[in-house]
């Protein structure tokens, strides 16, 4: 399949799936497969030792990982040719701007309020949820996010677990040329 974009850039919430419907979209595209966690890590580890965000942000705190996530979204919104993963709460970093990313789509894998929450769990409680009520961090911040991926979205794609990554990732594609 062919695609006219420079950049396709996911967005949704943490356990949606950017990663795995990512990695297929780009090699559907014959594309690249960026993480923004990973240019993250990436960038921290220049100071020494390589640590996961979930590390970073405990460790050094939201004001630090602001600014990594702010860096690294100016770095990846340069890129072409590739499909970019943006963190859950990218889109609302006050570094992020959808013009700087030329050329690109926005896709916003949707997922049922309860399947995100079951995914995001499997993993433990992230480090920005109130560790004794996950569940009322976690209904805020899906109230608080879904608009703003809503406006961002050129296209949706719901993604609760009916499609494997491939599947998902062929339906954007044809999104994508108009097809669906």
């Amino acid at each position: 399949m062919k695609n006219k974009y420079g950049t396709i850039v996911l967005i949704g919430f943490k356990g949606s799936g950017k990663s795995s419907v990512g990695k297929q979209l780009a090699k559907l595209c014959g594309f690249a497969f960026v993480d923004i966690d990973t240019v993250i890590e990436t960038a921290h580890a220049k100071g020494g030792r390589r640590s996961r965000v979930r590390t970073i942000f405990k460790k050094y705190g939201r004001e630090y990982f602001l600014k990594m996530e702010g860096n690294a979204l100016k770095k990846t919104a340069q890129m072409t040719k590739a499909v970019v993963s943006l963190g859950g709460a990218s889109p609302l970093n006050p570094a992020f701007d959808k013009t700087l990313f030329k050329n690109a789509r926005f896709v916003y894998l949707k997922a049922k309020r309860d399947v995100l929450f079951g995914r995001i769990m499997e993993k433990g409680i992230p480090p920005f949820f109130d560790q004794e009520h996950p569940r009322r961090t976690f209904n805020s911040l899906y109230k608080q996010r879904t608009p703003v991926y809503e406006r961002i979205a050129d296209i949706t794609e719901e993604n609760s677990g009916t499609r494997t990554p491939g599947e998902a990732a062929v339906r954007i594609m044809k999104k994508m040329e108009g097809n669906q």
